[in-house]
C-alpha cells in the first residue's frame, strides 16, 4: 500500500468511523448498542495500549538518531546550527502564540462543551479488564519522562565514542524501521478504534462530540494559519529578501505541501523555491534538507491547543508546571518526528499521556486531522523557508553573500 493510499485510508476511514460511532451512540436502543459497548471499550483500550507500546520505543529511536546527528556539528555545519537556533526561537514563539490563543478561544467556547466523563455507566461487565488496562496506561505514563531523559544522556555520552556511534546508529535505524512497519499494521485498525471511542463518548455525552469536532478543526486551523502569517512577518523584518519575492518563490512548495501533507515530500519543490529566493546552491543543498528533516514547528503550535481543549473537556486542572512539562516534552520529541502524513500524529501521544491527558481523547482529536494536516504541513514548509532566509541574513552580517537568482531554474 502506497503512502498516499494509506494516508487516505486513515483519513477517510477515521472520519467514517467517527460518524458511525456518533450515529450508533445517538440511538442506542435501536441498534442494541448496550451489548456492543463492553467489547468496544475493551477493544479501544487494548488498541491504545498496543499503540503506545510501539509508539514510545519509536519516539525514542527517532529522538536518539536526531540527537546524534544534531550533535555532529561538523556534518551539520555552522549554517545548520544557526538555523537550529532560530528554529528553537520559533518553537518557543509558536508555543506562546498557541497557548495565548487557546486560552482566548476556550473562553468563547460554548459552556456545554465540558465535562466529558472518564468512565461509562455500563462498565460492570468489563470492569476488571478495563481497570487492568487503565493501570497499564498509568504505568506506561510513568515511564515516559525517565526514558526520554535517559535517551538524551545516552546520546550525549555516545557522541564521545565515535567507534560505537556508527554501530548504534545502524542498529537504531533498523529497529526504528521495524517498529514503523509494525505501527502501520496497528494503524490499519484506527478507523475501528475511532468508531469505538466515538460510540463510548456519544453514549456518555450525547451529540456533544460533533460540536467538539467542529470547534477543534476550526480552532486548530486558526492557530496554524496565524503562526504561518507570523513566518511572513519574520521574513519581512529579519529576512534576506522582500516579502513579495518570498511569497512568490515559496508558493509552489506550499501547493505540494497542501496536496501531500508530508514535509519530506516537499523537499525537491522547496529546494527550487529556496534557490528562487536567491540562496546559493551550496547553502540550499546543505541547510534545507537538514531543516526539513528535523523541523516540525506544527507540533508546538497545534498540540498546545489540543492540550488545553482536552483539559477543558475532561475538567482537568491546568497548572503552570503541567503546561511547562507538556511543552518541554513536546519540544524534545518534535525533533524525532518524521515528516510523514497521518502516522506522525502518534509521536505526540506519549507526551499527552505523560501530562495526564486521557489518550482516548487525543486519538479522537487526531482522527479529525485530515483538514488541519494540510495547514500543519504548509506551516512546516513555510517555517523551513523562513528559517533559511533568516539564517542567510544572520550569516551575511550585513555583507552581500546572496548571489543573484539562478536563470536556469524554471519559472
Amino acid at each position: 500500500m502506497t503512502e498516499k493510499i494509506f494516508s487516505r485510508y486513515l483519513s477517510l476511514g477515521s472520519l467514517m468511523g467517527m460518524v458511525a460511532g456518533i450515529v450508533l451512540g445517538l440511538s442506542p436502543s435501536a441498534w442494541h448498542v448496550d451489548r456492543l459497548l463492553p467489547y468496544a471499550e475493551g477493544f479501544a483500550k487494548l488498541w491504545i495500549i498496543v499503540l503506545l507500546l510501539l509508539a514510545i520505543p519509536l519516539v525514542i529511536t527517532y529522538l536518539l538518531l536526531s540527537l546524534l546527528q544534531l550533535l555532529q556539528s561538523k556534518s551539520a555545519g555552522k549554517l545548520a546550527l544557526r538555523g537550529f537556533s532560530i528554529h528553537v526561537v520559533m518553537l518557543v514563539l509558536g508555543a506562546v502564540v498557541s497557548v495565548l490563543l487557546s486560552v482566548v478561544l476556550l473562553r468563547v467556547m460554548p459552556p456545554f462543551f465540558s465535562g466529558w466523563s472518564a468512565t461509562t455507566t455500563t462498565q460492570v461487565m468489563t470492569l476488571t479488564i478495563t481497570h487492568q488496562l487503565s493501570l497499564i496506561q498509568v504505568w506506561i505514563a510513568r515511564l515516559i519522562i525517565p526514558v526520554i531523559v535517559l535517551t538524551i544522556v545516552f546520546a550525549v555520552l555516545i557522541n564521545f565514542f565515535s567507534s560505537l556511534k556508527d554501530s548504534i546508529v545502524d542498529r537504531t535505524t533498523r529497529i526504528s524501521k521495524r517498529l514503523f512497519i509494525g505501527l502501520r499494521y496497528v494503524f490499519m485498525a484506527l478507523p475501528f478504534s475511532v468508531a469505538s471511542l466515538a460510540l463510548i463518548i456519544t453514549l456518555r455525552n450525547g451529540a456533544q462530540l460533533a460540536g467538539v469536532a467542529g470547534f477543534y478543526i476550526a480552532g486548530v486551523c486558526l492557530v496554524l494559519i496565524l503562526f504561518t502569517i507570523i513566518q511572513y512577518a519574520a521574513v519581512f523584518f529579519f529576512g534576506h529578501i522582500s516579502i513579495k519575492k518570498f511569497f512568490q518563490a515559496l508558493l509552489p512548495a506550499q501547493w505540494v505541501a497542501a496536496s501531500t501533507c508530508s514535509s519530506l515530500a516537499t523537499l525537491p519543490a522547496l529546494l527550487v523555491s529556496v534557490k528562487r529566493m536567491g540562496v546559493a546552491d551550496e547553502v540550499a543543498g546543505s541547510a534545507v534538507p537538514v531543516f526539513v528533516s528535523f523541523f516540525r514547528v506544527n507540533l508546538m503550535v497545534a498540540n498546545p491547543f489540543s492540550f488545553f481543549l482536552l483539559s477543558h473537556l475532561y475538567n482537568l486542572p491546568v497548572t503552570l508546571p503541567h503546561v511547562l512539562l507538556f511543552l518541554g516534552l513536546m519540544m524534545l520529541t518534535s525533533f524525532g518526528s518524521p515528516g510523514l502524513p497521518q502516522t506522525g500524529n502518534v509521536y505526540s501521544l506519549p507526551v499527552f499521556l505523560a501530562a495526564g491527558i486521557p489518550v482516548e481523547g487525543v486519538v479522537l482529536l487526531k482522527a479529525l486531522d485530515a483538514i488541519p494536516d494540510v495547514f500543519k504541513t504548509v506551516l512546516n514548509v513555510t517555517e523551513t523557508a523562513a528559517v533559511t532566509s533568516l539564517t542567510v541574513r544572520w550569516a551575511s552580517r550585513g555583507e552581500t553573500v546572496v548571489p543573484k537568482l539562478h536563470p536556469q531554474l524554471p519559472v
